[in-house]
């Protein structure tokens, strides 16, 4: 494909003296259309009376974020369509599909070992841990060696969104060095180490020699399960439409890093790294300098190595990798350390924040530090599970016929048997009784309190019900609610308080109450509710 050069200013905006001028596709545009009035998306035959205004048809839809990609006639001029569609009521925003360009510097094989990884303490890291093969890097770039030795036991499904073909295979090499930067096969007694240990490398092809697809990229790794996402290449020039794209993987919970570029530039924004929501990272060397290619200034948040770093080649092979092309990938090798170490729940905001304060000041030229994968798992929360004893038991509505607290918190096959009371209050038959827990050994330290029914009722359409003792109001609290099974083989019903400290008592104690009703047109004479078990755990943080 034939790609275009030009100096429109008018149509794209002044160009800075310090960049090149941008490249684009030379048939094709990015659309956002407005909606009707009424709040309704254009119809089809709408968007195409648009387009057709410039000789545009619909390439592809982006519903995630509202664009659309669109086609031109050969011949017909990007720069007058964007103009021309700008000027339309019904359409919102029309942009080139500004290209971008791979970060590597190519250099000389100088050593035969990577001795990139010694500044960055990845094996500090790995002594706290060694990754996660639930947490999926995707490489967006030139797809990868899929028959590496030292990354094919490591991918997921990707996509090969130049050819639409489903097969990302590498033919540029690009691609393959990034994916064993990030997360080759790492104590598998061959080739190389990387950060990310056992993370997992969905590929997916954006482009070659230019990258055409960085916004489909972003989307499809996004839908297709992707943690975090690393995109070694850039440009000069802004687009919204990649904007919004990186709004919606980050706003579905993806860490995104891309390289900050490689023309020793100051302040100077290059994209996708400059846009918001985006990790931008620099390139240091193996002793903490500023690789002189590297762009710099504040708006580089973080730096990794970057110069004659070993990695895989395409071919099955290792070579020397360079530049913030290598730098990217390596500093999401390290993220994919902390996603995998970090609690369940813990949001990519979170992360990056980890990321950021455990690095080490290498000096002013970026606006954090160069990534340290020890500093920053250190500074992850530890947790270890808790379960605690029951220490009271109070029948509060109905009897109790049998069984005693202690019953009910070990894990065997007693029981206690609760039978109703008539509730006229609620005209419906009913039981309540709570359970007092002793858990003032760990309460300043709970971050989460699971409580666990087991338990089934004689009768039908009985629901069970869980209450907390706000210790701050002095009432019950709702938890949750679920329905009771009619057979001893009950399964485990879970709840969990994420603001345990209400609930616990200035004496150390957390009551709970547990209430099973029946509508009384079901049976007006009661039933009987059988609890085998019932419990509170906490996660507590730890030293």
């Amino acid at each position: 494909m034939k790609y275009t050069w030009t100096l429109a200013a008018l149509a794209l905006g002044a160009i800075s003296t310090a960049q090149m001028a941008p490249t684009y596709v030379p048939d094709e545009l990015y659309v956002k259309f407005e909606r009707y009035s009424n709040g309704r998306e254009l119809s089809s035959s709408m968007k195409q009376f648009l387009l057709g205004k410039v000789k545009g048809s619909v390439k592809s839809e982006l519903p995630q974020i509202g664009w659309t990609r669109v086609k031109l006639q050969q011949g017909e001029s990007v720069e007058a369509a964007v103009n021309a569609l700008k000027r339309e009521r019904l359409v919102r925003n029309a942009e080139p599909v500004f290209t971008r360009q791979y970060d590597y510097v190519p250099f000389d094989p100088l050593f035969n070992q990577q001795k990139w990884l010694v500044p960055i303490n990845v094996t500090g890291g790995w002594d706290l841990f060694k990754g996660s093969d639930t947490t999926i890097i995707a490489i967006l770039d030139s797809g990868c060696d899929l028959d590496h030795p030292d990354l094919v036991n490591k991918f997921v499904p990707g996509e090969d969104l130049i050819d639409l073909d489903g097969d990302p295979d590498d033919q540029q090499g690009h691609g393959t060095g990034s994916a064993g930067m990030a997360a080759a096969d790492t104590d598998n007694g061959i080739g190389v180490s990387a950060p990310g240990f056992n993370a997992l490398i969905m590929p997916i092809r954006v482009g070659d020699t230019f990258i055409t697809a960085s916004i489909e990229g972003i989307l499809y790794a996004t839908d297709n399960g992707a943690d975090i996402i690393s995109m070694s290449y850039g440009g000069g020039f802004m687009n919204q439409a990649e904007q919004d794209a990186v709004n919606y993987a980050y706003g579905n919970g993806v860490i995104l890093g891309a390289s900050a570029g490689n023309s020793n530039l100051k302040d100077v924004l290059f994209y996708p790294a400059g846009l918001n929501n985006v990790v931008s990272v620099g390139a240091s060397d193996d002793f903490d300098n500023r690789a002189g290619f590297s762009n710099y200034g504040d708006w580089v948040q973080i730096a990794a190595p970057g110069v004659n770093t070993l990695t895989t080649e395409i071919g099955g092979g290792y070579g020397p990798f360079g530049g913030t092309s290598a730098a990217c990938p390596g500093a999401m090798g390290v993220t994919a350390l902390i996603h995998g170490f970090a609690p369940a729940g813990t949001t990519n905001t979170q992360i990056i924040n980890w990321l950021k304060e455990g690095t080490e000041d290498i000096g002013d030229w970026i606006k954090e530090g160069r990534v340290d994968a020890g500093n920053s798992l250190a500074l992850i929360p530890k947790f270890e599970e808790r379960n605690y004893p029951i220490v009271g038991l109070n029948v509060l509505l109905g009897s109790m016929e049998s069984g005693s607290p202690t019953d009910i918190s070990d894990l065997d096959s007693a029981a206690i048997t609760m039978a109703t009371a008539q509730q006229t209050t609620l005209r419906s038959p009913g039981t309540f009784f709570s359970a007092t827990f002793d858990v003032s050994a760990d309460q300043n330290e709970i971050q989460e309190v699971q409580i666990t029914l087991n338990a089934f009722a004689t009768g039908s359409r009985v629901t069970q019900m869980l209450y907390g003792f706000d210790q701050i109001e002095q009432r019950w609290r709702f938890l949750r609610a679920f329905p009771a099974s009619t057979t001893s083989a009950s399964t485990d019903q879970i709840a969990k308080i994420s603001n345990a400290q209400r609930y616990i008592a200035v004496d150390g104690t957390m009551t709970l109450g547990m209430r099973a009703i029946q509508p009384s047109a079901y049976n007006s004479s009661g039933f009987r509710w059988i609890v085998d078990r019932v419990g509170i755990g906490a996660k507590l943080q730890v030293p």
